[in-house]
């Protein structure tokens, strides 16, 4: 078995109630290397066709964004792994404070960021090439800017930020 260097590291995911997604797999597959996660998500209601949420696409994405992470967490569980999860809305500045101090109470620090967390318009980026620069931006920046502020840097220990899309 490879060792990623992983094991006692306490990685920040946002975007982890899909349990498809990316926020969600990055997490199992952190838990199995021995890292404690912590999973941020927030419930996006957007209209979905029922039927097609059997197969990959929109509707099925929009219906995992629209829940808990409830299945998230049973794998979780299932794996044993040592894990946080909080709903809450990482565009909101006062919101990420708590989710900073919650993070400092469990476990002290945070040695990883995986910035998976993406929210706004969807309407007519309905493929990857719609997506611009400036969405990405718009959709990934937020926690990272609002984690500076309360001194991430200091409590990353020259670790590392991942921005996913």
């Amino acid at each position: 078995m490879v060792a990623y260097g992983l094991k006692d590291r306490v990685a920040l995911i946002t975007g982890a109630n899909n349990p498809q997604g990316i926020g969600a797999t990055t997490a199992f597959a952190f838990a199995r290397e021995g890292a404690k996660v912590v999973l941020i998500y927030k419930r996006i209601p957007r209209p979905f066709d029922k039927t097609k949420t059997d197969r990959n696409g929109a509707d099925r994405y929009f219906q995992a964004n629209a829940g808990n992470a409830d299945v998230v967490e049973s794998k979780l569980q299932e794996m044993g792994a040592d894990y946080l999860i909080i709903e809450s809305d990482i565009s909101n500045e006062d919101a990420v404070k708590d989710i900073y101090a919650a993070i400092l109470e469990r476990y002290g620090r945070i040695d990883i960021l995986v910035n998976n967390a993406a929210d706004g318009d969807m309407d007519g980026l309905d493929t990857i090439e719609k997506v611009t620069q400036n969405i990405i931006d718009d959709m990934y920046m937020t926690i990272e800017e609002y984690l500076n502020k309360l001194s991430l840097r200091d409590c990353l220990c020259g670790n590392q930020i991942i921005r996913e899309i």
